[in-house]
């Protein structure tokens, strides 16, 4: 379960780029479980040719932060994206 400060999360990739793998790995594998824990937050998936793999989570009163994620594992992911978070 994320912060109740955390908005907002929102993901960008490219559907059919190798840099992209991970984050499409990472979603197939855990985004049912982070929406289960997380009901309440919007949780945007944004898929474009060409897009480098970024989460961008935004927190109250406006602020927020991203992390590329292009070239890594799922599990590097979720590293990254529970660093972002906190």
């Amino acid at each position: 379960m994320f912060s109740k400060s955390l908005k907002e999360l929102r993901v960008h990739f490219c559907q059919t780029g190798s840099a992209s793998n991970g984050i499409r790995q990472f979603i197939a594998s855990n985004y049912t479980a982070v929406k289960a824990a997380n009901p309440n937050l919007p949780i945007l998936i944004r898929e474009a040719k060409g897009a480098e793999a970024k989460i961008f989570a935004r927190f109250e009163h406006g602020v927020e932060k991203k992390v590329s994620l292009d070239g890594l594992s799922a599990k590097e992911i979720e590293q990254k994206l529970a660093t972002l978070v906190k």
